[in-house]
């Protein structure tokens, strides 16, 4: 057995995944008296779960309070497992305080959940009004991501609109504009420029619009929903979500369309109403007030939207629709990865979770799979005018 205490931790935590629970136990024991907090803290928590999984549920426990009153920046894991048994224990006044406990020393990305834990007991215990502070508390720790994406884009879609409107003279800066300015006439999706070798007009039509009336609008709805989107997805999938979700535009309108000119961010805000219908049908989300809200009107909103989109002239439906689809299949692939679930607070007899999120790489795989669609489209549309 090696001295180096980090492989013996490697080793222990081996053996305790491979089921050899006992020689888990004896292996990690030595390093529960490390003067490395960080390590003894490991030892016990995993000391722990291997004498939960042995049926002792009175060594576990003592195991999992050992790694709390170590300290370290895993000590609030040692008190959300002290946690959980004292509520399988029945004591859940203790329970309470040990989430407390574990609510001081978490990373903030973990606190609304067990704020939503200790909400539910405190309620179980009959303390409601106690409750009621501790639920909105636990909300409100859902709905303070920055929406730093969403932002840069409301910005560039207004710097492009200023600058085409400045560029052509101030004509396309009135209410409805006419899109004669030179960058909307250089990026509007139209399908014999796409032919021609022109493939950027897929991606910037979505940064184009026609007028101030046309910009205010869909800005709007990207400044209401897109946060919420981000928060569910985080930063980078949510920029992934959204390019796809305008390129699915485009490429149905050069597939049903190619002739009709188009740009706006309506087909990637469509991608938004797509994905939020999806999910908030399908998962069972842990979001603030003004989140829930905005998803519960999401169905109406879209049936609303579409009635407009086919009723009222000259709106690209092509446009709307592609990227509705897109960010539909996106929800039923992927699963939101940044805000808790119900689903996601159930856990095991051991303590780990019973629904696990999905790798990287397969988040990755599924939106390529997307890409490679959109890609397969336009060759198709391509091949069509050709």
């Amino acid at each position: 057995m090696t001295d180096d205490p980090r492989q013996r931790l490697a080793e222990g935590q081996r053996l305790l995944d491979r089921g050899d629970l006992e020689a888990a136990v004896e292996t990690l024991t030595p390093l529960t008296g490390q003067a490395d907090a960080e390590l003894g803290t490991a030892a016990w928590l995993a000391i722990g779960t291997a004498r939960y999984r042995l049926d002792d549920e009175a060594a576990a426990l003592s195991a999992w309070q050992s790694a709390a009153d170590r300290g370290g920046s895993q000590a609030w894991l040692g008190w959300r497992a002290v946690a959980e048994q004292r509520v399988r224990n029945g004591e859940l006044d203790e329970a309470i305080e040990a989430y407390r406990e574990a609510d001081r020393r978490a990373p903030a990305a973990e606190r609304g959940a067990i704020a939503n834990r200790i909400a539910w007991l405190l309620k179980e215990t009959g303390h409601d009004f106690s409750a009621r502070r501790q639920f909105n508390r636990a909300r409100g720790a859902y709905a303070t991501y920055p929406a730093y994406v969403t932002w840069a884009l409301i910005a560039i879609n207004v710097v492009v609109f200023l600058a085409d409107g400045l560029l052509s003279g101030g004509s396309g800066l009135s209410l409805f504009g006419g899109g004669n300015g030179p960058l909307s006439q250089a990026g509007a999706v139209y399908g014999p420029s796409v032919a021609h070798g022109e493939w950027w007009r897929l991606i910037t039509a979505a940064f184009l619009h026609l007028g101030i009336l046309h910009i205010g609008l869909n800005m709007y709805a990207l400044w209401l929903f897109g946060p919420i989107m981000e928060q569910l997805y985080g930063h980078i999938e949510y920029a992934f979500i959204y390019l796809l979700c305008a390129l699915g535009g485009s490429v149905l309108t050069i597939l049903v369309a190619p002739n009709t000119p188009a740009l706006g961010a309506s087909g990637a805000i469509f991608g938004l109403f797509g994905l939020g219908f999806i999910v908030s049908r399908r998962r069972h989300l842990l979001l603030g007030p003004q989140a829930r809200a905005m998803l519960s009107q999401i169905g109406t909103l879209l049936v609303l939207n579409l009635f407009i989109t086919f009723t009222v002239p000259f709106i690209s439906w092509t446009g709307h629709v592609g990227g509705l689809l897109v960010g539909a299949v996106i929800g039923l692939l992927l699963a939101p990865v940044n805000v808790p679930t119900m689903g996601g607070m159930w856990r095991t007899g051991d303590g780990s979770p019973l629904v696990r999120r999905s790798s990287v790489a397969l988040r990755a795989s599924a939106y390529l799979v997307v890409a490679a669609a959109l890609l397969l489209g336009t060759y198709v549309a391509v091949q069509q005018l050709g």
